[in-house]
């Protein structure tokens, strides 16, 4: 006899339709717990390349800094008195465009909570480390007599530093040597911006026993933070300077200190070792004289947003994340309602010696 056949029960599809859906949710959490472990993983690696590569990119002009204008008897001469046509320095000229320039190897600007701003100074293709010691000095035309040029080339920028009485120093161009009498000519002109007519408007004049540092083509390099990404500006040593780089994204904060040779903590002042840790620049040509090492910080946010565990406020971060030299203060995590405390950071830190200040000309 045919076979009596069948199919399927409601109840029996509704126990499949049911193991089905166990089995689609189970994938799903699967997947979501994945792909959260995915994010948080490449998070950590975009962090950690991108601490790596601030720190790096600070630490080689760092490591550069001071680099034909480390002389003890220069350092602390403050702001430079200098001139790119038609504008004097903000020394001399109220209002001026031109940048503030200090003559010193790394300068650390410090805006209460606000990120550090770190600007290295050093010279690129100076080829007179040594400074020369000044015999006359014409400013109605222009020409400066010194006990020799060798080292010195047309195009050159230099900086002539007052060693007696106040302290100033002035940078100028190289329009012309002269190898028989000695001279060196600031001629303006075209080619030579940085030299006003006659000496200009430019305080005091250099004498006998004054110092001439040759600064070749110099480097003003600015390291800073904006909108959470680390910037490079060089002033190019004109009104306009270059545009402003970012070149590290998720920066978000920077610190740095003066490692100085200053005998504090019982320590012993001028042996060749850190003593103290400050981010207070000197003022005087002795305290730039113990600044032997640059200690910095940066603070590297992990890209990847944290949902709260409980509640609706967030709490990935809820302290202040530190360094060797004290405490990030540019995150707000004290407020529970900060969009800071929904992302995890990274400490990067380093201490850069600098070797040009270690064995500057004495």
């Amino acid at each position: 006899m045919r076979s009596r056949q069948s199919g399927l029960s409601l109840v029996e599809l509704m126990i499949a339709m049911v193991i089905g859906l166990v089995g689609i949710l189970a994938m799903t959490q699967a997947y979501l717990t994945s792909d959260r472990f995915n994010r948080s993983t490449t998070g950590e690696g975009s962090a950690q390349t991108g601490g790596l590569i601030a720190l790096y990119q600070m630490e080689r002009d760092l490591r550069m800094a001071g680099y034909g204008i480390a002389s003890s008897s220069a350092l602390g001469c403050g702001t430079i008195d200098w001139y790119y046509q038609p504008n004097y320095s903000a020394s001399i000229q109220s209002g001026s465009p031109l940048p503030t320039l200090t003559l010193a190897p790394v300068t650390i600007t410090t805006n209460g909570t606000n990120p550090d701003v770190v600007t290295v100074m050093y010279s690129t293709t100076a080829e007179r480390l040594m400074p020369t010691s000044i015999s006359s000095f014409n400013a109605s035309s222009s020409e400066v007599t010194v006990d020799g040029v060798y080292g010195f080339n047309i195009g050159d920028l230099i900086l002539l530093v007052n060693s007696t009485g106040t302290t100033r120093c002035t940078l100028g161009k190289i329009t012309q040597v002269q190898a028989g009498p000695q001279k060196l000519q600031l001629n303006p002109g075209a080619s030579a911006p940085y030299n006003p007519p006659a000496w200009g408007s430019f305080p005091g004049t250099y004498a006998s026993g004054d110092l001439m540092l040759n600064l070749g083509n110099p480097v003003v390099r600015t390291y800073s933070i904006n909108n959470n990404k680390l910037r490079v500006t060089d002033a190019l040593l004109q009104a306009a300077g270059a545009a402003p780089l970012d070149i590290v994204d998720s920066i978000v904060d920077l610190r740095a200190q003066y490692g100085l040779d200053n005998g504090a903590a019982s320590g012993t002042a001028g042996d060749g070792r850190v003593d103290e840790y400050s981010n207070v620049s000197p003022t005087t040509t002795a305290g730039w004289q113990q600044v032997l090492s640059i200690r910095m910080g940066v603070l590297a946010r992990i890209g990847v947003f944290e949902k709260p565990t409980s509640g609706s406020n967030c709490d990935a971060t809820t302290t202040a994340r530190t360094w060797s030299g004290g405490t990030f203060t540019k995150l707000d995590v004290s407020t529970v309602t900060s969009e800071d405390r929904c992302y995890r950071y990274r400490v990067f830190e380093t201490t850069i010696p600098l070797r040009n200040m270690i064995w500057r000309a004495a």
